[in-house]
């Protein structure tokens, strides 16, 4: 065992008290993963025992200081994601705030498209899974900051369309425009299952619609082009789905073809 782990452990046990979930990155990242599994004993009771806690408890035993907060959680969630082995972190359920986005890539910086399967493969086992789905969306920032491949799998693109993007799919967009050309069009390919799809994104879902407003909105803007997205709609028409679906492309369609031609080069 590396001789400066014992002296982790003992300031990975502080970090938790304090609820410094950047201080567990800074504290763990610099050691192999393989060397961080050593102190996974160490920090599971006071990880768990956060985790159990309801916010704003106070613990007697001193496992965290003060009141229990969000930060707490944060630090806790990071603690049992960096002792973890791959498998182990692959099972991790929900990674709130910044730990999926922002720790997860110092921690397994090798490893993030099998965090990329996981996810997809995790959303489509259980798409309303609203606690064990949280932090999933970390993919696109991920695929935006360049680390990973923009993500393609079914479950990452009805992750996009039918989690990440709430409750506004354009701004959501917008500031992730690695996905417009990648991501954003294997919709038209992607059949939908129960409890995520386009269509049902529209009809159940806060904020615009897709079909009456982000879409025709990435037109007009540039971002797609009118022919490109009917050509699209066609596509998906063939795609072997759903008759609610099926309406809903079809629709889409008869919407962008009422949308001006743009005009030709001058």
């Amino acid at each position: 065992m590396n001789q400066s782990l014992p002296d982790a452990a003992s300031a990975l046990l502080a970090a938790l008290q304090r609820g410094d979930h950047d201080a567990v990155v800074e504290l763990l990242e610099p050691f192999p993963a393989q060397e961080r599994t050593a102190l996974r004993r160490s920090v599971m009771g006071s990880a768990n025992a956060i985790l159990g806690a309801p916010t704003g408890a106070r613990d007697p035993e001193g496992r965290w200081r003060g009141a229990l907060s969000g930060r707490h959680g944060y630090a806790a969630q990071t603690a049992l994601l960096a002792t973890a082995s791959l498998p182990q972190a692959l099972r991790q359920r929900t990674f709130d705030g910044p730990v999926a986005r922002d720790h997860l890539p110092r921690l397994f910086p090798e490893d993030l498209p099998a965090f990329v399967e996981a996810f997809s493969t995790r959303f489509l086992t259980n798409p309303k899974a609203w606690d064990g789905n949280r932090g999933i969306e970390a993919m696109f920032d991920w695929a935006q900051s360049g680390l990973v491949e923009p993500p393609t799998q079914q479950g990452a693109v009805l992750i996009l369309i039918c989690w990440a993007a709430w409750p506004s799919p354009w701004a959501y967009l917008r500031r992730r425009p690695v996905l417009l050309r990648t991501t954003l069009p294997r919709l038209f390919e992607t059949p939908g299952i129960k409890g995520a799809s386009a269509a049902q994104r529209d009809d159940t879902g806060p904020g615009p619609r897709l079909d009456a407003s982000v879409i025709p909105r990435l037109i007009r803007e540039g971002e797609l082009q009118r022919d490109e997205v009917l050509a699209w709609c066609r596509t998906a028409l063939a795609v072997e789905r759903s008759e609610y679906e099926h309406r809903w492309f079809r629709a889409l369609a008869a919407r962008v073809a009422t949308l001006p031609v743009p005009p030709g080069p001058p």
